[in-house]
This record gives structure tokens, sequence and C-alpha cells, in this order.
């Protein structure tokens, strides 16, 4: 019986700690042409911004789909500067990163 109780409360904790963890990362996709935020990609990153509001932040941006390297690497920067108009706005410490390893048309916000 007491292993039983031990076992829930064990549980309990792991899974707290883990829900934490996933909070702490915010993923959105963009589509190849759009470089501006759509309403609820705005109201998401608010909302991010706002929970973790006090801890330093990093964007990472990945390239945009399409043939053009260079045309990718510009969408990809429009992104990032509306993003960090937002943290600015918020007063929010952001570091902003382009990464072309990460999947293509993606947004990683995570609290450090």
């Amino acid at each position: 019986m007491i292993r039983t109780i031990y076992l829930i409360i064990l549980l309990g904790l792991v899974g707290c700690a883990s829900t934490s963890q996933s909070n702490k990362q915010l993923e959105l996709f963009f589509s190849s042409e759009q470089v501006t935020l759509t309403a609820e990609q705005h109201r998401k990153i608010i909302q991010f911004f706002s929970t973790f509001s006090y801890n330093q932040i990093t964007a990472t941006v990945g390239p945009a789909k399409l043939n053009n390297k260079f045309e990718a690497l510009l969408h990809s920067q429009k992104r990032m500067q509306n993003i960090e108009k937002l943290a600015q706005e918020h007063q929010i410490p952001l570091t902003l990163e382009y990464s072309p390893q990460i999947t293509i048309d993606t947004l990683l916000l995570r609290s450090n």
C-alpha cells in the first residue's frame, strides 16, 4: 500500500516536471511566402512573452521554402524582424538565431 502511494506521488512529480519543460517552447509554422505574422501567431507569441517575461527568450527561425536560397534568407530575415519588433514592444530580452538546419518555414521560441 505504501509503495503504491509512493509510486503515485513519484508519477505526479515526474508529470509536473515534464509539463513545465514542454511549456517553455513555442513552435509556429509559416506558409512559404508569408513574412508577416497572422493574428493567431501574433496572439500566441504575445501570450508566450507574457508567460516568460522575466526570462531570456531565444527565437530560432528556419529558412523559407523557396527555390532561390537568397530569397529564402530574406524571407527569414523579415520574419525575424517581426518577432524582434514584438519583443521590443513588450520589452522582452530576445536572442535571434537563423538556423538552416531546422524544419523549413518554422519559428521556435524557447525560454532559457
